[in-house]
């Protein structure tokens, strides 16, 4: 069989090829081309450059980025077919209806207002074959090609999905995956960056300091497909704050350098496509919100102060930074001027500057903190694990101490034991709005909480995934659901986020964990109902995908895709960006 005037190695059983006409790259540019079996899985994987084509690998797991071209997909082939629809040419001798997009869609021309748009359908096979219309395997109606009008992300299954006539001025339609499970539906793109990341620092965590990998990596999802990935280069001496633009398509459009001596602690974006950055001066002890555009043209740069604390260091505690209702939160660790550690929440009016303190001095010591906006209940709300106050009572801390979770450093969720001196057996994974409130994961220990500096023993105890439900004004809302019961494993590295396939309306999460032990590290991946209880149990992605520490990764994207980043170790250029695929639409901004 041929696609685009090129041979095809037939494989039996295959149901359809994607491939992509030589006109589709540069000369030495590669490009991918695989074959599909029936229930999606790929048979063979093609790396194709100019004059040649052939096998080089098989990958037994389904669609990553399935092409890496810069322009656009164009050619779709089917087993039993002899020809294919490159460009809009309708084929197939099976006598079967090729669907609208048998033909050139009504916004031919290149680059023009409108840009190069695919018909909503595809070609059908041959009798009793699968047919490829805007729901199927294969090219739907997504399009490509630089216009006036939004992108739209479609839903299209395992190739260019239904959404995208018209695509946005610099954008493209792109697809996603639209069933299978968790690991099915992940795919992972690499991004060089014009810097190695800055190595990590020695921090507090679980009943001790350890290194982490690298510095933290802040993921923002933008109003037009796109998205900013925040991260520092350099060193400790000489950071330089960082952030990648990434298109819809997970590909880099350029880097933005937010400036040198300052390291990202947070990011997050406004629906108009300006975005704000948490900048910490480590020097200086000074840290700011800076507002910018997707040029990296600032806007105002707000220094966060208060009278009698300093952010000195990140060896203790974390930083968050997001938006909602026409302001930026900023929640982050302070150190006194009297020798204490606690945590403030600042927020910054996006339109003039000015910021406000919801509180100087929060949870004492603050050990871990997250931050997350609903637009329902038009409030932020701040989480924290704290090894002292507010749960500690009067006298000898090494007979009294007692650490906890808690919302708006007042609200318990649960208690955990913890010293006063930085010792804390529990910390925060992340934060998903729900239907009403919030859900809270963290990594902490089942067994009752004792008081005391010696409560809690790494040899004899252990750390499992907790999953708590948050109500509205800010309180819990019932007990703490176990994820994981597992008393020779500490898991940590938890991560959340509001999931929404394609077809299936029912509240639900994912929720993803690192267990170090046994080797080699897994991440795992799995799906919960709203009250906590596995609708998909846990899965190892790390052939995939991994996530940072403590940079709380995951974020729903405009299309309901779940997104994150991360580096494999400092010094490291490559920055890899996964994207969990839901099969959601979304209609694009266009600046």
């Amino acid at each position: 069989m041929r696609c685009a005037g090129y041979a095809l190695e037939p494989l039996p059983g295959a149901v359809m090829v994607l491939c992509v006409a030589r006109r589709c790259c540069a000369a030495g540019d590669p490009s991918n081309v695989r074959v599909f079996a029936p229930d999606g899985s790929i048979l063979r994987y093609f790396y194709w450059r100019p004059g040649s084509l052939g096998v080089t690998s098989l990958l037994p797991h389904s669609l990553e980025a399935f092409m890496r071209c810069d322009r656009v997909l164009v050619g779709l082939c089917f087993w039993g077919v002899l020809g294919c629809g490159s460009g809009g040419v309708s084929s197939g001798p099976g006598g079967t209806n090729p669907g609208s997009g048998g033909s050139t869609g009504s916004n031919t021309g290149g680059q023009g207002a409108g840009g190069s748009r695919a018909g909503s359908g595809g070609a059908g096979p041959g009798s009793g074959g699968t047919s490829v219309g805007s729901g199927g395997r294969g090219v739907g109606s997504g399009g490509a090609g630089a216009g006036s009008g939004g992108t739209s992300v479609g839903s299209g299954g395992m190739g260019v999905g239904s959404g995208g006539a018209n695509a946005g001025s610099g954008g493209s339609a792109i697809g996603g995956i639209s069933g299978g499970s968790l690991l099915d539906r992940i795919t992972t793109s690499d991004v060089i960056t014009p810097a190695g990341v800055k190595a990590g620092v020695r921090n507090y965590r679980i009943w001790g300091a350890v290194m982490l990998r690298v510095a933290p990596v802040y993921t923002a999802p933008l109003a037009n497909c796109g998205t900013l990935v925040c991260y520092t280069t350099g060193t400790a001496a000489a950071p330089n704050a960082r952030v990648a633009r990434l298109d819809g398509s997970d590909r880099l459009l350029g880097s933005l350098d937010l400036g040198a001596g300052v390291e990202c602690r947070g990011i997050a974006a406004e629906p108009d496509g300006h975005f704000a950055a948490l900048l910490w001066a480590d020097t200086t002890d000074q840290i700011y919100v800076k507002r910018f555009d997707l040029a990296g043209t600032m806007s105002f740069s707000t220094e966060l102060t208060n009278v009698d604390n300093h952010p000195t260091d990140f060896g203790i505690g974390e930083s968050r930074l997001e938006f909602g209702a026409g302001k930026y939160g900023a929640y982050y660790h302070v150190h006194s001027d009297s020798g204490h550690e606690g945590d403030t929440l600042k927020f910054v009016a996006a339109a003039t500057g000015a910021q406000t303190t919801q509180w100087s001095w929060g949870c004492s010591h603050s050990m871990s903190d997250l931050l997350s906006f609903s637009p329902a209940a038009n409030t932020f709300l701040p989480v924290c694990v704290t090894d002292c106050y507010p749960g500690t009572g009067s006298g000898d801390f090494a007979a009294v101490s007692k650490g906890g979770i808690y919302t708006d450093n007042r609200n318990k969720v649960i208690d955990v034991a913890a010293g006063c001196n930085g010792s804390v057996a529990g910390e925060l994974g992340g934060a998903a709005v729900a239907s009403a409130g919030w859900k809270i994961v963290f990594n902490a220990h089942q067994s009752a909480v004792t008081l005391g500096q010696s409560s809690y023993s790494t040899s004899s105890m252990n750390q499992d995934i907790g999953f708590s439900s948050i109500a509205t004004n800010h309180t819990a809302a019932g007990a703490v659901v176990w994820l994981t019961t597992t008393p020779s494993v500490n898991e940590a590295d938890s991560a959340m986020a509001r999931w929404q396939p394609e077809g299936d309306a029912a509240e639900q999460y994912v929720v993803g964990w690192m267990e170090p032990t046994p080797t080699p590290v897994a991440y795992k991946l799995s799906r919960v109902n709203a009250a906590g209880a596995v609708l998909e149990a846990p899965v190892n992605v790390v052939a995939k995908a991994r996530w940072g520490q403590r940079d709380d990764p995951f974020r729903v994207h405009t299309n309901r895709d779940v997104v994150w980043a991360w580096f494999d170790a400092a010094g490291a250029t490559t920055l890899h960006f996964a994207r969990l695929h839901s099969g959601g639409t979304a209609t694009c901004a266009s600046f």
